[in-house]
């Protein structure tokens, strides 16, 4: 029983593990700096006419100047490597140039803290292959924190720094798990050094994601199979991230206005970050796609805005890094420390990936209690009432008394996924704010200033929760 409850934190292959809220944040367009007082909620006051016009254009307009490079050179990458056959290295060159000029154009000198973080990391990974032969993973990801805490403690400018996160964090996950994956001779030999540039700086992944393994990006050197499927997977992608940024930048402050109570404030700001997340997540598949890249869904916003539990919504806010973090640092951490410190570790290692500020720290390491609390609580009452009630679906053939569709099992799952809700507006509070302190990390004061304005409600909710799950 112990083994299928714990499950959740040890998918089969294919399905994938995520830290809850990462760096991907879309930031707002510098249009939206000349409105009145340049406050984003107050678009309430708006009509659809002047939301429109002020909002809607200028949103849509300043991303396609900033995101019309990525796609295009994503495209290009394609159309010169996978129409006709070409010699690898030129697939890998040609991976680099336009990555390259993706990152660089979007950037500009900011890069050189990426570039300083590949050689560091490259460098570690190639003297442990050639030395040790053993520990390239974990010896890559210590020699990349080193680096990560040095620049935050020390050398970048905290704006700068935070800016530049997002393509940090996808050369960091590259490279880490080629360590990783020459430790468990899922890559045979270490990689040559035009394709770990092609492989780091491939313009479909480079700026937004998603992390793929190594193996996966050496497809395409392999014929790619053109289609009409193409076109409709495209637009449909497109469409979902202009839904979701205009939804995040104009209207969600304009349907949810601000004469709203403390929570429903709070709600409105966590939405407002979350469909910021989704924009990301279908440009992120979208650039890919472009790219010739096999990737599949980033992101499921309907499991994580109407979720079953806390565990779902980990699980499918960004897969493709969500099992990133249980096959490289869950995976490892749980055979030496077991499966709660395990968890904490592997949500204390994704605060430092994304960066040493409070903020993030006190909202990743909360939810990764929050979500181990939950999923006890299930499995004390899953046994206790022999129902389908665990943190994800039972398969059809368990053996549980009252099902899916039972009436007990429907209330219990129901209200657990309402708290989880309510903890996602507790916790996504962090995020929605349009301050300069957003730019560079909220600071301790502040953060616990936002959680104090809710009187920690949800902190007392885990807690009455694992008192439960305690007495059970």
């Amino acid at each position: 029983m112990e083994d299928y409850a714990y499950a959740d934190y040890d998918y089969e292959e294919g399905v994938d593990y995520v830290d809850y809220y990462e760096e991907d944040v879309y930031e707002l367009p510098k249009s939206w700096e000349n409105l009145e007082d340049g406050e984003v909620g107050e678009t309430s006051s708006y009509s659809l006419a002047e939301l429109y016009e002020y909002c809607v254009v200028p949103t849509v307009s300043d991303s396609a100047h900033h995101l019309f490079n990525l796609l295009v050179w994503s495209f290009i990458f394609t159309l010169t490597t996978r129409i006709v056959r070409v010699p690898s290295w030129f697939t890998h060159v040609s991976s680099a140039i336009c990555g390259s000029i993706v990152v660089w154009g979007l950037f500009g000198s900011r890069v050189g803290y990426v570039a300083v973080l590949a050689s560091v990391a490259l460098t570690t990974l190639v003297f442990s292959h050639c030395a040790l032969k053993t520990l390239r993973g974990p010896i890559t990801c210590c020699a990349c924190i080193a680096f990560l805490v040095i620049c935050e403690v020390w050398w970048a400018d905290p704006v700068v720094w935070h800016s530049i996160r997002g393509p940090q964090m996808v050369v960091l996950m590259k490279l880490v798990s080629v360590g990783f994956d020459l430790d468990s001779s899922s890559i045979r030999a270490l990689p040559g050094p035009l394709e770990m540039l092609g492989y780091i700086l491939n313009p479909g992944t480079i700026i937004f994601g998603p992390w793929l393994s190594f193996n996966a990006y050496m497809k395409v050197l392999q014929p790619m199979s053109w289609g009409w499927w193409l076109i409709p997977a495209v637009l449909m992608r497109l469409i979902s991230s202009v839904v979701f940024l205009l939804l995040s930048t104009c209207y969600t402050s304009w349907i949810l206005p601000e004469d709203l109570n403390r929570w429903g404030a709070a709600y409105r700001d966590a939405l407002s970050f979350r469909s910021s997340h989704y924009f990301v997540s279908y440009m992120s598949e979208m650039s890919a796609l472009l790219a010739g890249l096999d990737v599949e869904r980033v992101a499921k916003p309907v499991y994580v805005e109407m979720p079953r539990s806390l565990v779902e919504v980990v699980i499918y806010w960004n897969m493709p890094m969500h099992y990133w973090l249980k096959t490289y640092i869950f995976k490892t951490a749980r055979s030496r420390f077991g499966i709660f410190l395990a968890i904490i570790f592997t949500y204390a290692m994704s605060a430092i990936f994304h960066g040493l500020n409070f903020q993030l720290a006190a909202v990743l390491l909360s939810l990764g209690f929050y979500t181990y609390v939950e999923h006890s609580l299930r499995i004390k009452l899953a046994s206790a009432f022999d129902a389908c009630v665990l943190a994800r679906p039972c398969p059809e053939t368990c053996s549980h008394q009252q099902k899916g569709w039972s009436y007990f099992t429907l209330m219990v799952n129901f209200v657990l996924g309402a708290v989880a809700v309510f903890h996602l507006a507790y916790l996504g509070i962090m995020f929605g704010s349009s301050s300069q302190e957003q730019e560079s990390g909220y600071s301790m004061t502040h953060t616990l200033s936002k959680w104090s304005g809710l009187n920690f409600a949800s902190h007392w909710v885990v807690l009455i929760c694992y008192i439960v799950y305690a007495l059970i």
